[in-house]
């Protein structure tokens, strides 16, 4: 088998994988939920899987053993690259925290028994189907084809690292603003309590509204960080992207719930036109 028709193969698996996810993912959360750690229309543990599935399954000797080793291989290949994408960006794209029988929010019980009846699927349903596209393609015209799909993808891969690089930057330059401003202010405080004991009152006054000094700060920074995204990086924060083993996996949150709350009111004033400058000034 050539490595050429593999390649197709992976980037057809992978853009299979995308739109089922899309789709689930959007049906269970009831809005469009655009799925995927890169920007184009695929989802590369998808279409690495039912590879491996199509060549090491298929001398498997009946339904039972592929269920299995798909399981299996299905956790495996789940767990290694959750765990590599973490280490080299310090994100998480799926956390089985919640789910039982999970094994570092990497893997679960319930997800590898999933993937397992897709391997039967794959190999039993799907690939005869898209061996059968791919076979009658002259070999030159594959491998035209897999020339443009290793640009693109290798394309996609390099800016969505430097996006994903750069947003790990931002959020922590942010947290670090934050903190350097909330220790100057905390320092501040400490000195006027020394200095003027009498005024204890004041100072407890002053102390209580660093939490409001942080708030404040914090949604400062957030517009902040908002506005220094590009297209890119907005589109990445807007999947299920979190940070959550970070010193700054908090100002992450906050600045994917301000993407979604301000996707969300974009499409109420597009839903509704008519409303006045004073509704908007009430609401506001």
């Amino acid at each position: 088998m050539h490595i050429v028709t593999l390649f197709i193969w992976f980037i057809l698996y992978s853009i299979i994988g995308w739109i089922y996810e899309t789709i689930f993912c959007s049906i269970k959360k009831l809005s469009w939920d655009n799925r995927g750690m890169l920007i184009g229309p695929y989802c590369p543990i998808y279409g690495v899987g039912a590879v491996l599935d199509v060549l090491l399954c298929s001398s498997l000797p009946n339904g039972r053993s592929v269920f299995f080793a798909c399981m299996l291989g299905s956790a495996v290949l789940e767990y290694v690259t959750s765990y590599a994408t973490e280490r080299m960006f310090h994100a998480v794209w799926w956390d089985y925290s919640r789910l039982p029988f999970n094994i570092h929010g990497r893997i679960c019980l319930s997800c590898s028994l999933g993937f397992g009846f897709a391997g039967l699927i794959v190999l039993y349903g799907l690939h005869p189907f898209v061996s059968r596209l791919t076979a009658p393609i002259p070999h030159e015209l594959q491998e035209l084809a897999a020339l443009v799909f290793m640009a693109v993808f290798a394309a996609d891969c390099a800016l969505t690292a430097d996006s994903l690089a750069q947003i790990n930057t931002k959020l922590e330059a942010a947290v670090q603003a934050i903190d350097s401003q909330i220790a100057e202010k905390y320092s501040h405080f400490i000195e006027n309590t020394r200095q003027n004991l009498s005024e204890g009152i004041d100072s407890l006054k002053e102390k209580i509204s660093l939490e409001e000094y942080r708030e404040r700060r914090t949604k400062e920074e957030v517009r902040k960080t908002l506005s220094d995204l590009n297209w890119v990086q907005t589109r990445l924060m807007r999947t299920s992207i979190s940070f959550p083993r970070t010193a700054y996996s908090e100002m992450g949150s906050r600045v994917k719930h301000a993407l979604s709350f301000g996707h969300k009111k974009k499409k109420q004033n597009e839903s509704s036109p008519d409303e006045t400058i004073s509704d908007k000034q009430e609401r506001n």
